[in-house]
């Protein structure tokens, strides 16, 4: 039955197989409860069933492995060990339910408080405080950031006490500065994850220096902080990192997703001309690329969140807001003809968000503008909700309701689901802004 229920988990990850690895271990444990002592489930099947559970991206798929879990708990005969709590927290980290992460957390502190009980032979592990943390910075709650933290000083507290197994490591400091990046807290946010990656680098410990990842997410803290000096930070950051990759340190070369970011923080400072200077990054970026530097690629999102950068002018006057629908204009057109990608639902609906903010609403421009891009836009099938709205923005009542072709009905807005399939059969809703 293990090598049966084995198979399941590793045959994909999808749900039917979830439910069936599920159904099978339901099915032995009615055997052996019957008196068939031949079927009698150990820990390895209940492990290998949370698993399945944990692969399956099934939107319940912490609930499910938490009942197993649960019922392991409780089964005579039989005895969770760290694996089983691990992969718990594991599924509970990637869940979208409120007060996931604080039963992670508490799963991890069950763990210890049983140790010390003598009903265990086992304690958290890194891997454990690992997913909580995770499970606080994917959380969204207030405060989430400040938590992750906590769990972060715990784990230093106790291997400085000795617990060497609960040493932290890199990722474990990452996980910490990424929940700070997206806490939303601002200044405090990007201060906090700086100060975490100078107590990487003063650590002295191979296994606590900052990588790629590290960066990345101070880079998204600066990013994501509505500062004035965002950008300038950024760039600081970025320049740091060439510095440190021309002096050996391989471990943090830039990439795409560094200059994306550094991008997106440009578009969300207030610095004049920062289209232009978005629109540079990226050419430094294709200039990397075809130098031979693989990692520097631009793709969609890159120029995507040149376009970002377009929209928001810091400056509102009339030559200003030329030359930033310029540059929307010149980034589109470039990214339909490239080899770095095509556009998708976000990058269209960044477009138009640019045509709605740059130009006057009489100005007849924006039928010649809007018209052709839309018909694109439908053409690749693109068409999402970010697409439906800013198009109300930017095109003439007239052309908006020529271009829906009939779309528009007497309940009043119209919602994608109106629309013909063929326009919206590319559009992966779940795809988000990068950082």
């Amino acid at each position: 039955y293990n090598t049966y229920l084995h198979a399941l988990t590793i045959a994909g990850n999808d749900v039917t197989m979830a439910q069936r690895a599920d159904a099978t271990l339901r099915q032995w444990e009615e055997r052996f409860d019957r008196g068939d002592i031949d079927f009698s489930p150990n820990v390895f099947s209940y492990n290998l069933v949370i698993e399945g559970w944990v692969r399956s991206r099934d939107p319940n798929a912490a609930t499910h492995a938490s009942d197993l879990l649960r019922k392991l708990v409780k089964r005579d005969g039989v005895e969770p060990d760290v694996i089983s709590f691990n992969q718990v927290i594991n599924a509970l980290s990637r869940s979208s339910q409120p007060g996931s992460a604080q039963k992670a957390e508490d799963l991890l502190h069950y763990m210890d408080e049983s140790y010390k009980a003598g009903v265990y032979d086992f304690k958290a592990d890194v891997v454990g405080y690992t997913s909580a943390i995770t499970a606080w910075s994917r959380s969204g709650k207030t405060g989430n950031a400040e938590r992750a933290e906590r769990l972060l000083v715990e784990m230093e507290n106790r291997y400085l006490a000795g617990e060497t197994d609960l040493k932290p490591t890199t990722a474990v400091y990452n996980a910490v500065i990424d929940s700070w990046a997206k806490s939303g807290e601002g200044t405090l946010g990007a201060r906090r994850a700086e100060a975490l990656l100078q107590r990487m680098q003063e650590s002295g410990d191979n296994d606590m220096q900052p990588n790629i990842i590290t960066y990345n997410a101070v880079l998204n803290s600066w990013a994501r902080s509505g500062t004035r000096c965002c950008a300038h930070k950024a760039e600081g950051y970025l320049d740091k990192m060439w510095e440190l990759y021309a002096a050996g340190n391989k471990r943090v070369k830039p990439d795409g997703k560094s200059y994306n970011t550094l991008i997106n923080a440009i578009s969300k400072s207030r610095n004049d001309g920062k289209a232009q200077k978005a629109l540079r990054i990226l050419r430094r970026m294709d200039k990397l690329y075809r130098a031979g530097d693989k990692d520097t690629r631009p793709n969609e999102l890159t120029y995507t969140a040149v376009l970002n950068s377009c929209a928001f002018p810091a400056v509102l006057d009339r030559k200003s807001r030329k030359k930033a629908l310029d540059t929307a204009i010149f980034t589109l057109a470039e990214l339909q003809g490239s080899p770095y990608g095509k556009p998708n639902h976000l990058t269209y609906g960044t477009f138009l968000k640019a045509c709605a903010n740059l130009m006057p609403r009489d100005d007849e421009l924006r039928r010649m503008i809007v018209e052709p891009v839309f018909q694109q836009c439908c053409e690749d099938g693109q068409v999402g909700e970010m697409v439906l709205t800013h198009l109300r923005d930017a095109a003439p009542k007239d052309l908006y309701l020529e271009l829906l072709n009939g779309a528009v009905t007497t309940r009043g807005k119209v919602k994608v689901e109106d629309l013909p399939r063929e326009w919206r059969r590319n559009v992966q809703e779940q795809r988000r802004w990068p950082g």
